[in-house]
């Protein structure tokens, strides 16, 4: 019983010493001072924000082809006896230039048939005018016969009147007038025969040249020549091929001017007008050209949205802008004096609200800023408002940053370039 009641007493006096050693501990913490971790201080890009004079450019791929290209076919059949040696796929040619000619003899003979044809109506043009003059001095030759007639026919009446002369004298010059007047009628029916039997010989002579003209337009069809200056494309046709009317026999291309047909996006259709100099890049091509903007398509592709733009280029210098190179296009668009550009990395949107993070250099401290974006250009942001010349702009590191966090600049970049 002794022994229970003596344990009893060792188990409470330990606990009571633990008891105590646990509230010396506890207060000895509380009233030893708070330690807090220092600040780590995050490390950043800064770029010093520059304002300089910018040309905004709209950049567009596309594809060389030719201004003007078409097929240059065979009026005629026949069988193909000369083409110059210097008509080769990839020569270039003039206006009117021979590239091929046909056999010709059968349409030669046709041209000197109709040539005799035509001398035949010729002649009997000339045969109607010399007959019509005849006529004509025959009927004025009666007419002056009538007249004389007439007026001795009225000296016989007067006579006769008197007692002066026969009745039968007056009669027989009254029959003579008569006869006159009769071949007067005669001639004039002649002298319209003649004016008639000429018209148709005029029409026959008219047809007689349009024939002629005929065979000689067949006759020069023999010979192809290029309807406009260019480039041979394609060349379809061999010595000695017979062709046939309409078969094409070269794909004649002019690349003096070429054009390069580009999509310009809506967004930035409204900024583009015919007219404005653009620069055209090949690859492949160390030579830049110039190029103007000729026509802009007025209705969006339904998948792409964008806009058809045809640039014209000259090509006539070196003519090395061939149909099917690819192109690069660079439009300008609007300039801008003292404008402030900054990449699009470093502005960062709260609430669909734009800022960025400026580095305070003295006590390594970053300030947040809002900021007012004017347009997005590629890779780059142009601000209107929040930023000023000098200013140390936060590049990289800035999602890392809260407002007054401190920060260690480890790269410097230079927004300029």
């Amino acid at each position: 019983m002794k022994i229970r009641i003596a344990v009893s007493i060792l188990l409470i006096l330990l606990v009571s010493a633990v008891t105590a050693v646990g509230v010396y501990i506890i207060s000895d913490v509380e009233e030893k001072p708070r330690v807090e971790p220092a600040t780590v201080p995050v490390p950043v890009e800064v770029a010093a924000v520059v304002a300089a004079d910018f040309m905004h450019r709209i950049e567009a791929l596309g594809t060389i082809s030719a201004v003007r290209e078409g097929p240059v076919s065979a009026e005629l059949s026949g069988r193909i006896v000369g083409i110059p040696p210097n008509i080769n796929l990839g020569s270039v040619v003039g206006a009117g230039e021979l590239l091929a000619r046909l056999e010709s003899r059968d349409f030669e003979i046709a041209v000197r048939k109709a040539a005799a044809q035509r001398a035949s109506a010729k002649a009997r043009v000339r045969k109607a005018a010399v007959d019509i003059e005849r006529q004509r001095k025959l009927v004025q030759l009666n007419r002056e016969q009538l007249r004389l007639a007439r007026a001795e026919h009225g000296r016989l009446t007067k006579l006769l009147k008197k007692g002066l002369v026969s009745s039968q004298a007056a009669e027989r010059q009254e029959l003579a007038w008569r006869r006159i007047e009769e071949e007067l009628e005669s001639a004039k029916s002649g002298e319209r025969e003649t004016e008639a039997l000429h018209a148709i010989a005029e029409a026959e002579l008219a047809l007689a040249d349009v024939q002629l003209e005929q065979a000689r337009e067949t006759l020069r069809d023999t010979e192809v020549h290029a309807p406009f200056a260019g480039v041979i494309a394609r060349k379809n046709v061999t010595l000695g091929e017979r062709v046939a009317p309409g078969q094409v026999l070269f794909q004649l291309a002019d690349i003096e001017t070429v054009k390069l047909d580009v999509r310009i996006p809506a967004a930035d259709i409204h900024r583009i007008d015919s007219g404005i100099v653009t620069d055209v890049r090949v690859r492949g091509v160390a030579e830049e050209f110039t190029g103007r903007v000729a026509n802009i398509g007025p209705r969006a592709d339904q998948q792409t949205r964008s806009f058809p733009v045809e640039i014209f280029v000259s090509n006539s210098r070196a003519r090395k802008l061939l149909p099917g190179m690819f192109a690069q296009a660079v439009i300008p668009v609007r300039n801008y004096q003292e404008a402030i550009l900054i990449p699009r990395e470093s502005v960062i949107f709260e609430d669909g609200k734009p800022a960025v993070f400026v580095a305070d250099s003295g006590s390594n401290l970053a300030t947040r800023r809002a900021v007012r974006i004017a347009g997005r250009f590629g890779p780059r942001y142009m601000i209107a408002a929040g930023l000023e010349p000098g200013d140390l702009l936060i590049t990289a590191g800035q999602r890392l940053l809260l407002d007054g966090a401190r920060i260690r600049v480890v790269t410097r970049r230079n927004l300029a370039s």
